[in-house]
């Protein structure tokens, strides 16, 4: 699921990067876009990451959680 995400993440920047590399003809201003478009990509593959594990988490609490253990409900 994630690689999925992250196959998202790095076609984007491809994109990106080869958008600069044909349009930017300046060095000093190729290479700092170059640098944030690199960042974009590293953020977003970290936030994915944070989120996939985050929602694992939840979904596997979610499914193992015992409302009558935690609210102390008393079968009679």
């Amino acid at each position: 699921m994630i690689s999925a995400f992250n196959t998202a993440v790095e076609t984007v920047q491809s994109a990106k990067t080869q958008f600069v590399n044909t349009f930017v003809k300046n060095e000093e201003l190729k290479k700092p876009l170059q640098t944030y478009i690199d960042a974009q990509a590293s953020f977003a593959k970290k936030l994915g990451q944070e989120s996939f594990t985050f929602f694992t988490t939840m979904g596997m609490a979610l499914t193992n959680f015992d409302a009558k253990k935690a609210f102390d409900i008393k079968v009679k």
